[in-house]
């Protein structure tokens, strides 16, 4: 079976795990993205990806959209605020914890246990101004 990536909104859009970044017809980036890892070490490596915006604006999230979850094939599950995908990329390959055709969320502003790998879907959440965000989550940190 072809492992993909499926995002939700009114256009769903499948990727599938290994196709290279240049044939998905999104811009692809290459930039050194920094985060804080579960250990509270930084990590600071080169990435190569599609920008995270880039993506959901391509599938007509609903305009309620808040929040973005982010499920690992393994089942973690990751909520992830709107405002802090600004500069998030879904790396395709290269840099540390990566690898090629195991898509994982990249984000300056998210910290490690929340930069889900091994990608398998997106979908778009309207929560409500008092939610917390952590019950849309399912992570080892929670364990």
């Amino acid at each position: 079976m072809r492992e993909t990536l499926r995002i939700d909104g009114a256009e769903p859009l499948v990727l599938p795990w290994d196709v290279a970044p240049d044939a998905t017809g999104f811009e692809v980036v290459r930039d050194t993205i920094g985060f804080e890892c579960a250990s509270g070490d930084w990590l600071e490596s080169d990435w190569v990806g599609i920008p995270v915006l880039d993506l959901v604006d391509a599938v007509s999230p609903p305009p309620e959209t808040t929040h973005f979850q982010f499920e690992s094939a393994g089942g973690d599950i990751a909520c992830v605020p709107l405002a802090d995908l600004d500069g998030a990329i879904v790396a395709l390959g290269a840099g540390a914890g990566s690898e090629p055709g195991r898509p994982r969320l990249v984000s300056p502003h998210v910290l490690g246990p929340r930069t889900v790998k091994h990608l398998r879907r997106i979908r778009p959440l309207a929560l409500d101004p008092g939610a917390q965000r952590e019950d849309y989550e399912s992570l080892p940190i929670d364990e």
